[in-house]
């Protein structure tokens, strides 16, 4: 493997890890009824959101590159 291909795919681990920790954590918290349920709801949560998020940063991301391109182009 590449050190560009690794390099992508750790810092779009580390990302999808961070964000989804937050937002997870945020989306159980409020979404349950008694909150001293969270420490064995929210770890599978976060699993579950990470293991979506991580392939869907490195799906999109070209994708959205190609836009970014054609936008910034368009107004410069």
């Amino acid at each position: 493997m590449k050190k560009e291909t690794f390099f992508l795919c750790l810092t779009t681990l580390i990302t999808a890890t961070f964000i989804t920790m937050l937002i997870s954590s945020w989306v159980t918290f409020i979404s349950l009824s008694d909150p001293s349920l969270f420490w064995s709801v929210w770890p599978k949560n976060w699993f579950y959101a990470v293991v979506i998020a991580f392939p869907a940063i490195l799906i999109i991301k070209p994708i959205a590159i190609k836009i970014g391109t054609i936008i910034a182009n368009y107004f410069y």
